[in-house]
């Protein structure tokens, strides 16, 4: 099938979906929107695993950088389930939390491997980089394949990360944000894909999930001064090169 939308960016494995997961998945797919669920810890990793039962699933492999006592554990879950996954991530660096530069210094380290382990498995790499966009630039910038999940950084890295091949993922919230606004408006199209980040990042109130990445859409079609279903198809277009979707 080729989907309509697509959700690059959301979390379904959590809590917050036990009592209807089976709904909001039901939902996304009448849609005719698929999502790429991602992990950030062991736990997470399995059920993401375990959601590619459904047509419109699709798996990253990650570890957050605020889970790093789980690094060996992950780096092996990854290694045996590949060949299921179509990106490792989400990765990255968290300056936001991590404050001192022992903290920073052991998220890099581990980061530093996941860079390797996708380019040895020759897996996109999906990348959280919270208040520490431009260092993470400098680890990332010759990586074959990459991709800024929610990205909050500078206009200015914005258009050395597109130099460099790689892609922004806009989160729903640039409904009310005027940065991810501003951001999307002097973005090279092509180089744009979306997310719910789901349950977080909404755009309305209550929990954002996949089926609401449409929200982004709407959004992102008045800045670019174009349709709907025109904006759609290009979001969709990249995120099928991002991540080597046939």
């Amino acid at each position: 099938m080729r989907w309509h939308l697509f959700d690059s960016h959301c979390h379904v494995d959590m809590p917050a979906f036990d009592k209807d997961r089976q709904s909001v998945i039901d939902r996304a797919f009448d849609a005719q929107i698929a999502f790429i669920n991602s992990g950030t810890d062991l736990r997470s990793n399995c059920v993401t695993q375990d959601l590619l039962q459904y047509e419109n699933v699709y798996a990253a492999y990650g570890l957050s950088p605020l889970h790093l006592d789980e690094k060996t554990l992950v780096d092996e879950f990854i290694r045996q389930n590949a060949d299921s996954a179509i990106a490792i991530g989400e990765v990255g660096l968290d300056f936001y939390h991590a404050k001192e530069e022992p903290q920073r210094a052991q998220q890099e380290d581990a980061f530093r491997g996941f860079i390797r382990l996708s380019q040895e498995l020759s897996l996109p790499l999906v990348i959280h980089s919270r208040d520490a966009e431009e260092r993470v630039f400098k680890l990332v910038h010759r990586v074959d394949q990459a991709v800024y999940h929610c990205y909050g950084g500078s206009a200015e890295l914005l258009n050395a990360i597109a130099d460099c091949g790689h892609y922004i993922s806009i989160p729903t919230r640039v409904c009310q944000s005027p940065h991810h606004q501003k951001l999307v408006e002097g973005a090279p199209p092509e180089v744009v894909i979306i997310e719910t980040d789901s349950p977080y990042q909404a755009a309305r109130r209550g929990r954002n999930e996949p089926a609401l990445v449409a929200d982004a859409v709407v959004a992102i079609s008045r800045i670019w001064e174009m349709t709907f279903d025109d904006t759609a198809s290009i979001l969709v277009e990249n995120t099928y090169r991002a991540f080597n979707l046939a």
